[in-house]
């Protein structure tokens, strides 16, 4: 397994360490900042990292979390639900509420809005469920073989996606769903999953269709989706059987664990190791870049699971976290 872990939580970042048995969790930063949504690593850098807060906009680190700088010029809004790194260019994206995508060419020194995103008339039909009812991106997709292209999931509003580097969008309705959570361009930048609130939806012809493409999936209210980085065709996904209201039930979120292995054509769940019922609700997947048989599942207890072996067997490897929100490997 890989030897560390950034973990972005409901209360700051930690650093999950590989102990041999499990992993040693420890605060890493950013404690009262606001919840931190997502983190991502530069994998070329192991120092450098960049975590996305719910409050205080977006932050760097460049000495593996032992200092932090706020990195917000030009970021409208600091309300931050997704971030993104481009494999191939470095561009940074990051996704706001209200629903919006700010692009930095520099490391986040500097932010600028992709504004034609504003301009899309479908966006008064853009809601939320809860208080104060205003949209956000909450998944960004990009195109490592296209930098152009760029995909956003709206909670709530469908999926958007630009061809030419932001200057103008289409929202996609047909064939996707409203509650959309996050969207992953595979490999073959043909193949776009998007998971949602209600299941996971396909296209297999870079964005311009999509049809629902969840057979075998029990547990609909999904989190991201995490693509096997030597076999393209292998994905990771999970899910709840309800949504967040429905977390506190008794028997709590029902938690499902699932892998394909057609590109998100079908799904089968994953049970090995795992108790009969997971009460916690999925948050987060990864897959270890450098370890591509090694994935992990954050929950909303705290709880982190891995399997070493693609999924055939999980367990638990550390516990006692704030809500696991965003996992991301660390270049050794």
């Amino acid at each position: 397994m890989t030897g560390s872990l950034m973990l972005a939580t409901g209360n700051g970042v930690f650093l999950a360490e590989d102990n041999g048995v499990g992993y040693e969790p420890r605060p890493l930063g950013l404690e009262g900042r606001g919840i931190v949504r997502w983190i991502v690593a530069d994998l070329s850098d192991p120092g450098r990292a960049w975590a996305a807060t719910e409050r205080a906009g977006v932050w760097r680190t460049d000495d593996g979390g032992q200092s932090w700088a706020e990195k917000n010029e030009g970021l409208v809004y600091k309300h931050c639900l997704s971030l993104a790194l481009h494999p191939a260019t470095g561009a940074l994206y990051v996704g706001t509420e209200p629903a919006c995508i700010f692009r930095s060419t520099d490391g986040g020194e500097s932010w600028v809005e992709l504004e034609t995103l504003r301009r899309l008339g479908t966006r008064k039909d853009w809601t939320f469920p809860g208080p104060p009812y205003v949209a956000h991106v909450r998944g960004i997709g990009l195109s490592a073989s296209d930098p152009d292209v760029i995909f956003g999931a709206v909670e709530e509003g469908w999926l958007v996606r630009s061809s030419d580097g932001g200057e103008s969008w289409v929202n996609i309705k047909d064939g996707t769903e409203f509650d959309s959570h996050t969207v992953t361009v595979l490999p073959d930048g043909r193949t776009v999953v998007s998971a949602s609130g209600h299941g996971l939806y396909r296209s297999t012809d870079g964005g311009e269709t999509f049809a629902q493409s969840d057979a075998g999936i029990a547990h609909p209210y999904l989190i991201n989706v995490a693509v096997h980085p030597d076999r393209p065709d292998v994905l990771f996904t999970a899910g709840a059987e309800v949504p967040p209201p429905g977390w506190r039930r008794p028997e709590g979120a029902g938690a499902g664990f699932y892998r394909s292995e057609d590109g998100g054509e079908s799904w089968t769940r994953l049970t090995g190791g795992l108790p009969e019922r997971i009460g916690p609700a999925p948050r987060s997947i990864a897959v270890d870049p450098a370890s591509p048989e090694t994935v992990f599942v954050g929950l909303n207890d705290g709880e982190l699971w891995a399997s070493r072996d693609g999924g055939e067997g999980f367990s638990r490897v550390a516990s006692g976290l704030p809500p696991i929100l965003g996992i991301a490997p660390v270049a050794a």
